[in-house]
């Protein structure tokens, strides 16, 4: 049965490697068994070859009239991906605060109007809600940034947020 890979995954890799070399040769450059080296084009495999293991294996598929570095550029690829999540968690995170920024100094300069002589129970009422956007606005924040905390059951603080 042929399995789904996804482009630029390292199941994937490892794949059109062996499509060019062989299993039995990347058996012999890795020092693992065939059935572990196999084991690596499945999707659902949790390990992948070591750094040493897969510069071998696209040496040895240059070497051999392959296309490209299937593992470098599957690196590249996914490096790529987690720099962009990582920017793009960071972009969020100054919205956050510049909305929170804003939200506050509002809802402190119309607390301030509160208690100046020509107060009226407008500028209260005003107050109050500029506040709850305030509220809102830090809430909002605060979510944002808990995305950046470590945890031990996630990726987050890795790249700004949960990715699984």
């Amino acid at each position: 049965m042929t399995q789904l890979r996804a482009p630029q995954t390292y199941d994937e890799a490892i794949t059109r490697i062996a499509g060019v070399i062989g299993w039995a040769r990347i058996s012999q450059l890795t020092g693992r068994a065939l059935r572990s080296a196999r084991y690596w084009s499945q999707p659902n495999c949790k390990t992948v070859p070591s750094i040493a293991q897969a510069q071998a294996l696209d040496a040895a598929y240059i070497a051999a009239g392959g296309a490209g570095s299937p593992f470098l550029d599957t690196f590249e690829f996914q490096l790529g991906q987690q720099l962009q999540r990582q920017d793009a968690c960071t972009r969020q995170l100054l919205t956050e605060i510049a909305v929170a920024t804003k939200e506050c100094g509002d809802a402190m300069s119309a607390a301030l109007g509160v208690v100046s002589s020509n107060a009226s129970p407008l500028s209260a009422h005003r107050a109050f809600a500029e506040v709850a956007e305030a509220q809102r606005a830090i809430d909002a924040l605060m979510r944002r940034l808990s995305s950046f905390l470590p945890s031990q059951t996630t990726d987050a603080g890795k790249d700004g947020g949960n990715t699984k």
